[in-house]
């Protein structure tokens, strides 16, 4: 194993239990909104407040901060021009600062007539609930776009640990927020809640921490700077397409807004849900794995780069299909145990579970395509990976509307399911044009061995919750505990096996550091 592959390795530990330690707040946090609010028009409309925030980020490229300014900053560092990039740090950050504290304070204006277009199902109660509750959210966009550009200094120097913390102390200040105000103003405390967390997280920590590691920010607007260009360059196509990744959460919202009371709230935890997984495996490895593979590029070793990122891949495929085969599985049991408390019902936990089952299936496209994106990114090419999510997701714009229509719930979850394997498909193919690397179908050994360990073990998987269905029930505590315990463990021993058998490496690695442990204790 290389130098680069064993640091990437460290950074991913750090940057995976991060996320697995903001899961579990996540869950907590998601936890308290389901005991307190349950699935109502009310939690349907605390969601919701969240699409015109997220939104005006996209708008000013906070989306993809870390994504375009990571290999213009590693450039600078790499050429020993740390003053430079600096520089082009305070650039990037008053000017588009400016431009969007100046959208806020028009969507705060405006919020009661931008509402309706993203909510088009609400009544007017919900519509003025969510415009109050957008309102609340609405400055935390400023935070989170500050502390992006903070954490990407910070990443393009090798730290992770404070970056690592951010997550952490934002879903604690939701929490805080929801325990300590809800009673008084009710599901409004969550959002109050998110505005403090952000502040605290995501700007306040995240300036100590970029400071640390060597930025100072003089006051420019200089637009004329090559970095700065460079910068826009990047960012453009990111923000004019509407790329599947970024909007499916949307078409959720959107559609779902047509369904019955609690639709969007079944649809958004669910995929919070299948959040852990793609978080930990995909998001944590992607964000650890892009400065090493932008320095590659910044050093012209494009081969390297495509080896890196070739590696990086087949590992979090491995891991990402035995998560999905186990949340398809025990989608109900898992939903049970995480949100059935207080006003959250069985029928809430029942519908859920259908949404996370069929969500399940593209966890393993949606951790690929974290690692596969950041290949055309690292090479400085945000244009084709755009282009190639914009055409997907118009290509599966339909499908949303008419699976809605036709199977609700279920069919939201399918549509954003089809459209993320296409999307990770066609970003897969292209890779191999833009890094001039010889296709070759040994480079699907990997995938395909695993999605078929995955199918036999799911299928043997599914075998077995038959015969534990008149032993345990679902919807216990007990008797979801256990045929969690019971199933899942068998499918990862039999997922594993199989792997190993089928000389998939991610896996004989992992069963031949596993065995030897257990001699040992």
């Amino acid at each position: 194993m290389t130098d680069t592959r064993k640091r990437m390795g460290v950074a991913a530990a750090i940057m995976m239990s991060s996320v697995f330690l903001s899961r579990i707040l996540g869950y907590a946090r998601d936890a308290v909104i389901a005991y307190t609010m349950g699935a109502t028009k009310a939690t349907d409309a605390y969601f919701a407040a969240f699409t015109i925030p997220d939104f005006l980020n996209y708008l000013v490229a906070g989306a993809s901060l870390s994504i375009t300014f990571i290999p213009i900053y590693t450039s600078y560092v790499e050429s020993g021009r740390v003053d430079e990039g600096n520089r082009v740090f305070s650039a990037i950050f008053c000017t588009l600062l400016t431009i969007l504290v100046a959208f806020i304070v028009l969507a705060e204006v405006g919020a009661e007539h931008l509402v309706p277009f993203i909510a088009p199902g609400f009544s007017p109660e919900e519509l003025s609930l969510t415009a109050h509750l957008t309102r609340i959210v609405l400055p935390a966009q400023a935070f989170f776009y500050a502390g992006g550009l903070f954490m990407a200094v910070q990443y393009s120097r090798g730290k992770f640990l404070v970056p690592a913390l951010a997550p952490l102390i934002y879903n604690t200040g939701i929490i805080a927020g929801g325990l300590l105000l809800g009673k008084t103003v009710g599901i409004e405390g969550f959002a109050w809640g998110v505005l403090g967390g952000s502040f605290v997280g995501n700007f306040l920590l995240q300036a100590i921490g970029a400071f640390s590691a060597g930025l100072r920010i003089t006051f420019s607007f200089d637009v004329r700077h090559e970095g700065f260009r460079e910068f826009i360059r990047l960012s453009i196509p990111i923000m004019l397409g509407f790329s599947l990744v970024f909007v499916d959460e949307w078409m959720m919202r959107l559609f779902g807004s047509f369904l019955v009371a609690g639709a969007i709230t079944w649809l958004n935890n669910a995929r919070r849900l299948c959040q852990v997984p793609i978080g930990i495996l995909g998001q944590a490895s992607g964000v650890a794995s892009y400065p090493f593979l932008a320095r590659h590029f910044a050093r012209g070793e494009t081969h390297r780069l495509f080896s890196d990122l070739k590696y990086a891949f087949d590992w979090v495929f491995t891991g990402s299909v035995l998560a999905g085969a186990l949340l398809f599985l025990l989608s109900k049991e898992v939903v049970y145990l995480v949100f059935k408390r207080g006003a959250f019902t069985t029928h809430d936990a029942f519908n859920t579970g259908i949404a996370l089952s069929i969500f399940s299936l593209g966890i393993p496209f949606w951790c690929g395509q974290n690692i596969l994106a950041r290949g055309y990114f690292a090479a400085r090419d945000t244009l084709t990976p755009t282009i190639i999510g914009t055409a997907i997701f118009l290509l599966t714009l339909p499908l949303y509307y008419i699976l809605m229509l036709r199977h609700g719930v279920r069919g939201l979850a399918g549509a954003s399911t089809v459209g993320i394997f296409l999307h990770t498909a066609v970003l897969f193919g292209f890779l191999y044009r833009k890094m001039k690397v010889p296709f070759r179908l040994s480079h699907l050994r990997t995938p395909l061995l695993s999605l078929m360990a995955g199918g036999i073990s799911a299928t043997a998987g599914f075998f077995l919750i038959q015969k534990a269905s008149s032993l345990a029930r679902w919807d216990s505590y007990g008797g979801a505990a256990l045929r969690m315990a019971v199933v899942g463990g068998a499918v990862s021993a039999l997922y594993l096996a199989l792997c190993s058998l089928l000389g998939v490496e991610q896996a004989r690695d992992i069963v031949g550091k596993f065995i030897p442990t257990v001699r040992r204790t």
